[in-house]
């Protein structure tokens, strides 16, 4: 240390006295360490296309200088960077989910026979994950006319490309090709069976750019709509929803709610008022909601012509009906059909009505908070409560465009449309829980602090609370009473595992 400071405090160029020889061999010798490291020794710890890059700097410094060079290496990152990205495949992926709604058993047994039938779905629900670009859009529609078992023609497909609003692009020519046939598909096929409803989840699709909207998802609308399927998408980030929209592969917002009110009362006619286009809906369980009324309609109405019930649209919609039975204790029997005896139903009918409370909510206020104790857990009644996004994942509000900020419209984010939950504009929703709606419960048994919050999306949203004192006091005075509530908590903890694909 003596030493440095005396260097550093001397008035003598070390320069003209130090030989040169040794100055020379230093760098040199700093030089080819250097070389070595970066050149030799980072193979095994970069891929490939980085070494590439890496290689093409080194000799762009050698030939056009070091600050040219570096920026011809910066180019070449860009350029690398974009298309690998480009190039990164879309997936697709068959998943077995139901709405949360609670339905009667008549219906509930008509969704078991034709809905999710084993042999011949009638609802069809696919995962789109990753970017979806041009160079991955042609892939991803072949995928999903292969599950869904859509015969193809070549001059259909020609008919679908030139009705697109891009039929001039440099991959028009790719879309017209004959579609390859897997032996999967070829199975479908010889059947000619396909879904009456098909709901894609892009809550995992994380980008779309404007020719894979028009080449993929705008002809898969045109295709099912010559064949009757209903198709619908759900958990789209505002930026697809804007694409979508914007390139008329979905409705706008007006004409979309307008057309989801209309639905229900054309009967058996309700998908042929579908126009080829997307139908968005803001969580996956609300898109297969309105597929399983869509179909539970259908059925019935074919069973029985003459029914003359009021086709309600689905915004007044609950899935439990009014009747002598009290609405918890209908949504019980609905929960837990075919488990319980006449004796069980009578202790439900009489008893549960001592162990809750009942709270009626406005929009925005909140049911519980997160990282709150958890004292309860909660059905819905009456209305809905949402269960806001985590704001970590929250995409950002503006939009920008080549004609620079897009304009805000209503969209399926849009505040207003969230209840303008607790004030917070920047707010979106992860789930709903409507009318037989159970949550709360995991966080309950498990005595951990809340793991999300809860907040009510409706005016005069009613919610039964069953605190931990009330159901100890359940347990001690009314112990079958209490173990038809657990069965029912096991239920619910079911389905909702059920939906979940993260253990596939």
């Amino acid at each position: 240390m003596a030493a440095y400071l005396c260097v550093c405090a001397s008035t003598i160029n070390l320069l003209q006295i130090a030989p040169l020889f040794f100055l020379g061999a230093t760098l040199i010798f700093i030089g080819y360490d250097l070389l070595w490291e970066w050149l030799i020794d980072i193979r095994s710890k970069i891929f490939l296309s980085e070494y590439f890059i890496l290689l093409t700097t080194f000799v762009a410094i050698q030939i056009i200088g070091m600050d040219f060079g570096i920026l011809f290496g910066v180019v070449v990152a860009l350029v690398e960077h974009v298309a690998s990205t480009t190039q990164r495949e879309s997936t697709l992926e068959r998943v077995t989910k139901r709405s949360r709604s609670v339905y009667p058993t008549e219906d509930w047994n008509i969704l078991q026979s034709y809905g999710y039938n084993i042999d011949d779905p009638k609802i069809v629900t696919l995962e789109v994950k990753g970017p979806v670009f041009f160079g991955s859009s042609q892939k991803l529609l072949q995928d999903i006319t292969d599950e869904i078992g859509l015969s193809i023609s070549e001059d259909e497909m020609k008919q679908i490309v030139f009705a697109s609003p891009h039929p001039s692009t440099p991959h028009s020519s790719l879309r017209v090709r004959p579609l390859r046939s897997s032996k999967r598909s070829s199975q479908r096929l010889q059947r000619q069976i396909h879904p009456q409803y098909l709901v894609l989840d892009m809550t995992q699709m994380t980008n779309l750019d404007a020719s894979a909207a028009s080449s993929c998802f705008l002809q898969l609308a045109k295709m099912c709509e010559k064949r009757g399927i209903f198709l619908c998408a759900a958990g789209v980030i505002p930026r697809v929803e804007w694409m979508l929209r914007s390139h008329k592969v979905a409705y706008s917002f007006e004409e979309e709610i307008e057309l989801k009110n209309s639905m229900f009362s054309n009967g058996l006619n309700s998908t042929k008022t579908v126009e080829g286009k997307l139908m968005l809906f803001l969580t996956i369980f609300e898109a297969l909601e309105f597929s399983e009324r869509l179909l539970i309609r259908r059925v019935s109405m074919s069973k029985f012509p003459g029914d003359s019930n009021p086709r309600l649209p689905l915004s007044t919609l609950t899935p439990v009906k009014e009747g002598t039975h009290h609405q918890l204790t209908y949504i019980f029997l609905n929960v837990l059909r075919g488990e319980l005896d006449e004796e069980e139903r009578v202790i439900i009918d009489k008893d549960v009505s001592g162990y809750y409370e009942e709270v009626n909510l406005q929009a925005g206020e909140f049911v519980f908070r997160k990282n709150t104790y958890p004292d309860a857990f909660f059905v819905v009644t009456r209305g809905s409560v949402a269960v806001p996004r985590n704001k970590k994942g929250a995409m950002p509000s503006m939009l920008l465009s080549g004609a620079g900020a897009i304009k805000q419209t209503k969209t399926l984010s849009s505040p207003d449309l969230l209840g303008a939950i607790a004030g917070d504009k920047s707010a979106s929703v992860e789930s709903f829980h409507k009318v037989g709606g159970i949550f709360g419960y995991c966080d309950f048994l498990l005595e951990r602090y809340r793991t999300f919050e809860a907040v009510s999306s409706e005016d005069d949203t009613i919610v039964a609370i069953f605190t931990k004192s009330s159901m100890d006091k359940m347990k001690d005075e009314n112990r079958p009473l209490y173990h038809i509530v657990q069965n029912l908590l096991l239920r619910a903890s079911l389905m909702d595992l059920a939906n979940c694909t993260c253990h596939n």
